[in-house]
């Protein structure tokens, strides 16, 4: 029979053994590589069945747990795509989850994933004007698609009360955009002013078509220029000079007319990052 005391002793060699070991074995650091997000089907479950509830759960979770630096942190990134995708799934009419969602993923990093948002948003949120204009502002800048863009202003055009006249001018200008031709375009420009029925819209179209018949001017001018003296023209302070221009047309948005590469063309704004 084992004494007590050595019983004892040697369960404190033990001890004093295993306390030595863990001071001297380094403990790894937790790295936490990802966050779990809860399916659809079994959020629903967890709410009894109330779906909108499940939605309002999850975006409460995510906005409360998401880190906004997206770009520095693709495991956040991830977590968000896939936290937004459920809470569409619950809830594709989640004013929170599209508008945080298009903010943060699309210009984050994850455009095709914000878009999808506003896609499924834009099919549930019938009286919402703001959610084709989104979804048609990311098919246009960040997919380079005009065709769509385009549609999504048109749409929300119909459903504006207010804006109505700025979105139908945006879908009108893409497919400006689109001919190489300025004379075929100053026509489609033309008729669909005078189509205009809104009076805030036929204003608008007006300045453009003023604008693009300065840019026939100025290129006409420089066709008669070349003609007349043999060469091309390389300052366009010569049409005036030569008497061909009297002066120079003026732009009613006020954004003006550039001389590129030996041509006329539109000068447009430029915002950083948006370039077509």
């Amino acid at each position: 029979m084992v004494s007590p005391i050595l019983a004892v002793f040697g369960f404190a060699v033990f001890i004093g053994l295993w306390v030595f070991k863990i001071d001297k074995v380094p403990r790894p650091e937790g790295v936490v590589t990802d966050r779990v997000v809860i399916s659809a089907p079994v959020q629903l479950l967890l709410a009894g069945g109330d779906r909108f509830l499940a939605a309002d759960f999850e975006a409460i979770r995510l906005a409360a747990t998401g880190d906004a630096a997206l770009a520095a942190n693709t495991d956040d990134a991830a977590f968000r795509v896939r936290a937004h995708r459920v809470v569409a799934q619950l809830n594709s009419c989640h004013e929170d989850n599209y508008y945080v969602g298009n903010a943060l993923l699309s210009w984050g990093g994850a455009p095709d994933e914000g878009s999808d948002l506003l896609k499924r948003a834009m099919g549930c949120r019938t009286w919402d004007e703001y959610v084709p204009f989104f979804y048609g502002f990311n098919e246009l800048f960040f997919h380079r698609n005009p065709v769509e863009a385009r549609r999504a202003f048109e749409i929300a055009a119909e459903r504006s009360m207010t804006n109505s006249a700025t979105f139908r001018r945006m879908a009108i200008m893409i497919a400006v955009d689109e001919f190489d031709d300025q004379r075929l375009a100053l026509e489609y420009l033309l008729k669909e002013r005078d189509g205009a029925s809104d009076p805030r819209l036929r204003e608008m179209l007006d300045k453009r078509v003023q604008r693009l018949k300065g840019l026939l001017i100025l290129r006409d001018a420089q066709h008669r220029y070349e003609t007349q003296f043999g060469r091309q023209l390389k300052d366009p302070a010569a049409l005036i000079n030569s008497g061909v221009l009297v002066r120079f047309p003026d732009d009613p948005l006020a954004i003006g007319y550039a001389f590129d590469n030996g041509r006329f063309i539109l000068h447009k704004l430029r915002i950083a990052g948006l370039e077509r």
